[in-house]
């Protein structure tokens, strides 16, 4: 018997060649193997000749003996086993007594017949190992034997969650000795552990992952070679006899993508090969898969450059369900390695924005995001450039708030959005850079700097003053924000919009941005909320995914969203984030801690307590965005730093 005789949902031999092919080409330099989730250990099996170094990782014990089996490396004697293996297919069954295996098995995954051999010949196993007959190699490679001959034969439809019905099952049982490997020069580290544990004390340059994606667990899928494996010989119940729940996986509960990401964040590897089906489209509940692609494929990219390869593949299917256009995919991740990605911009180019800052940011937030939540929302660059099931966003302006669902509008009809802020745009005659009606010669030569405010400040006041009449027509205001100084959202205590133009118009960077903007957007759960700050937290409900993004106004600088921050304000937002962190909700905040002569003290203070990253930044000035302050941000989560 080799490795690969063997039944196993998920196992990936009929991909070994596409496997191997791509690992040879796609991760060089490498000498050591790191197999995750081992399952059959048939991955291990095909690059024993491509590397010198190998650890083997699976939870359940049954593979944990067929390992052992087949790859450690200790002396056994293999006329001692060939006449182990002749006595036990000279078995008389009448002359044996009936035994665990055929009381609880017999006639349901076994005949009768065969189960009582089965009983017997793992009892005989264990005796031979008590009395030292046999080696602990000797016994491994025995028992790998026993669970290959019986699986061979099992009354299944490869896998133990339950046994065919309204069969006559034969006696069929004959038992086959594995063959095991022997590895000159090679070094093999076998584990049976969580490999989220074991991935943090592991350092190799492969990583190979293939875990569970769905529902079923495969201790439960897997109970009958468990059992006797273990042979502690528990109560058995149920129709399918399962002994009591152990080994229960969460990447087969809907926390798949968290642990997915803590296992990343952990590997201390060169490259990461991640297999993936793409079976989660199934009708059945219990096969849909766990984590997504999309999910799969950002963890990774926190990591590194990403890579996907696919292939058609008929995948193991115990049922008849037709699983068409079935693919398997194969991500190759460069740890450490980075593709320049583009940022997208917010489209109000709002003062105090992120834009600059997220190729930053980004690295340094959590692989996984199932709630992203950011009670300061602004702009909206930060959540613009980050991927999340779902966006729970709030502002305390509620003409930021207004401005965002209005454009939200248009995700299925740009072009309808376009047409009208085009007609808004002649109708007052401002300029247009994005369609060629620019300044002429003249008056850039007369005012190189400020000629777009002198060539549209008449149509830009009668804009003005007309959206100040109602104030409802959200598509004003966003061409005012455009056009305005700095970008700014400016009301004065009349509630009358006062913003003076810039020297800024609708141009290409302008129309990328929302373009951008509406493409992202588009098909999102998004959700957005106009209350302060703690009162739009304390009416959510934090999941383990959850992650909160904090960008508050900054005490120490002038802007006008800062107008209303004080010291106070300063000292509650601290207060709640060590509340938040109490409660275990993971959380990223961006400060300015000092600025020209002032030190924010109590945020300085306050973050000695977490993680802290410098952000290399130019801060703009509030009155003139021309000129670069001298300034200092910083990053402070409260989780740990990623290691890379």
């Amino acid at each position: 018997m080799k490795i690969y005789n063997r039944r196993y949902t998920g196992s990936k031999y009929k991909l070994i060649p596409w496997i191997t092919e791509i690992l040879k080409k796609s991760c060089v330099d490498c000498n050591s193997f790191f197999d995750v989730f081992g399952g059959t250990g048939v991955v291990t099996d095909s690059v024993l000749n491509l590397y010198t170094s190998f650890t083997l990782n699976d939870f359940l014990y049954s593979n944990e003996v067929v390992y052992k089996g087949f790859f450690e490396q200790a002396d056994y004697s293999r006329n001692k086993l060939d006449e182990i293996s002749n006595k036990y297919n000279s078995i008389d069954v009448m002359q044996i007594d009936d035994n665990y295996v055929s009381v609880n098995f017999g006639d349901k995954y076994f005949s009768y017949n065969d189960a009582k051999v089965i009983g017997y010949i793992r009892q005989d196993i264990e005796d031979k190992l008590s009395s030292n007959s046999i080696n602990k190699k000797e016994y491994y490679i025995l028992l790998a034997s026993l669970l290959y001959s019986f699986d061979k034969i099992s009354n299944t439809v490869g896998h133990y969650e339950a046994f065919i019905k309204g069969k006559t099952i034969s006696d069929e049982f004959k038992f086959l000795l594995i063959e095991p490997r022997i590895l000159k020069e090679k070094k093999i580290n076998i584990y049976r552990e969580d490999a989220n544990e074991l991935a943090a004390r592991i350092k190799a340059d492969i990583a190979f992952i293939d875990p569970p994606y769905n529902s079923r667990q495969y201790s439960r899928f897997y109970h009958v070679m468990e059992t006797i494996v273990k042979w502690e010989k528990p109560i058995l119940k149920g129709v399918a006899m399962k002994p009591p729940e152990e080994n229960m996986s969460d990447y087969c509960r809907t926390a798949a993508p968290i642990v997915f990401a803590d296992l990343i964040e952990k590997l201390d590897v060169k490259y990461i090969a991640v297999t993936y089906n793409n079976t989660y489209t199934s009708k059945s509940t219990s096969s849909q898969n766990k984590i997504t692609l999309e999910e799969i494929k950002t963890i990774l990219e926190h990591k590194g450059k990403t890579t996907v390869y696919s292939t058609i593949h008929n995948a193991f299917n115990a049922g008849k369900t037709d699983l068409k256009n079935h693919k398997e995919f194969l991500f190759i991740t460069e740890v450490g390695v980075f593709e320049k990605k583009e940022i997208i911009r917010s489209p109000f180019f709002y003062v105090g924005d992120k834009y600059k800052l997220m190729p930053q940011l980004k690295m340094k937030m959590p692989c996984y995001i199932g709630d992203y939540i950011e009670p300061f929302v602004g702009g909206g660059s930060s959540f613009l450039n980050t991927i999340s099931k779902r966006y729970l966003l709030n502002d305390i302006d509620p003409y930021v708030v207004r401005l965002h669902l209005e454009l939200g509008k248009y995700v299925d009809d740009i072009d309808g959005l376009y047409k009208k802020i085009f007609k808004i745009i002649d109708n007052y005659g401002l300029s247009c850079s994005f369609k060629g009606r620019t300044a002429c010669e003249e008056l850039k030569k007369a005012y190189p700097k400020t000629y777009y405010a002198k060539m549209n400040k008449e149509a830009y006041i009668a804009l003005r003053n007309d959206f100040n009449k109602d104030k409802s027509d959200m598509l004003k205001l966003y061409i005012l924000l455009i056009y305005g100084f700095n970008h700014m959202i400016r009301f004065n205590n009349n509630e009358q919009f006062n913003l003076p133009v810039g020297n800024v118009d609708f141009n290409k960077n302008v129309y990328t941005a929302l373009t951008n903007y509406l493409n992202f957007v588009k098909g999102k759960d998004i959700v957005f909320s106009n209350e302060d700050y703690i009162d739009f937290l304390s009416k959510l409900k934090f999941n383990s995914d959850s992650y909160i993004y904090f960008d508050p106004p900054y005490l120490i600088s002038m802007s006008e969203y800062n107008k209303l921050w004080n010291p106070e304000k300063e000292q509650e937002l601290c207060n709640y984030l060590d509340y938040l962190n109490k409660q275990g909700v993971r959380f990223g905040i961006t400060n300015l801690i000092t600025h020209k002569d002032k030190i924010n003290s109590t945020f300085v203070n306050w973050a000695k307590k977490y993680s802290v990253y410098d952000i290399s930044s130019n801060y703009i000035s509030f009155n003139d965005n021309t000129i670069k302050e001298k300034s200092k941000e910083i990053f402070v989560t409260n989780y740990g730093e990623r290691k890379i």
